[in-house]
């Protein structure tokens, strides 16, 4: 549970507006970041596990994934507001010239997206990827852009913005998600051979991940309509 703490003291920065004092705080905050991100793996793996043992607790697997992509969000977001200190310490040089931080923009985008604002919510994320091609948050924004048009039912061109996670950021913990959605628009549009190569890619890629999980529930449906 040690994480969940970390997690908490962290969220108190970010509600307070509270800056550490010292390059000594922001390293130290980097280091338990650190620890966190290999704590999430080791989550990802416990419900890995769970699934192989227990395939039948379908609620209890749904609950745990969605605290897997529920804890990655808030990691991506602890590290920008990290990147955040670094601006306002001066450690290094803006991304922009204005003196708006990366995740105001973000989050001013992601409210317009919980509301369900998709097309403003598209222009902020965009907005964001365009200043701050560097940022942590910068492929979750590349992904939510995909999102807002998936929530509009733009099915391919969401799945243009969902490829641009993988194709800038081929290391971001988000492209087994976006791969995902990425199968999950190619089955919306009747493209099921492509959306069953997408999901298994994600069986083969990321086999510990959530998204493996519903990625195997798609293809054994889809197996079992073809035997019929």
């Amino acid at each position: 549970m040690r994480y969940l703490s970390l997690f908490f003291i962290f969220l108190a920065f970010a509600v307070s507006g509270c800056v550490p004092g010292s390059n000594q705080e922001i390293t130290d905050l980097k280091g338990e970041v650190a620890q966190m991100q290999i704590q999430f793996r080791e989550l990802q793996r416990n419900h890995a596990d769970l699934y192989a043992k227990a395939d039948t607790e379908f609620v209890t697997l749904d609950v745990l994934a969605a605290s897997i992509q529920d804890l990655q969000r808030k990691v991506s977001a602890l590290t920008q507001k990290i990147q955040d200190l670094e601006v306002i310490a001066g450690k290094k040089n803006r991304e922009s010239g204005d003196s708006v931080l990366p995740s105001d923009i973000f989050q001013n985008a992601y409210s317009d997206y919980s509301m369900g604002k998709y097309e403003l919510a598209y222009k902020g994320f965009q907005a964001f990827v365009e200043k701050f091609p560097n940022a942590e948050l910068a492929p979750q924004a590349i992904y939510y852009m995909g999102e807002s048009l998936y929530s509009r039912s733009k099915w391919q061109e969401a799945i243009d913005e969902y490829q641009k996670v993988e194709q800038k950021y081929p290391r971001s913990e988000h492209v087994a998600a976006a791969r995902l959605k990425i199968a999950l628009s190619y089955e919306l549009l009747g493209k099921k051979s492509q959306a069953m190569n997408v999901f298994g890619s994600i069986v083969k890629d990321f086999p510990q991940s959530s998204e493996a999980l519903t990625a195997k529930e798609k293809i054994r449906i889809y197996n079992n309509a073809q035997k019929k």
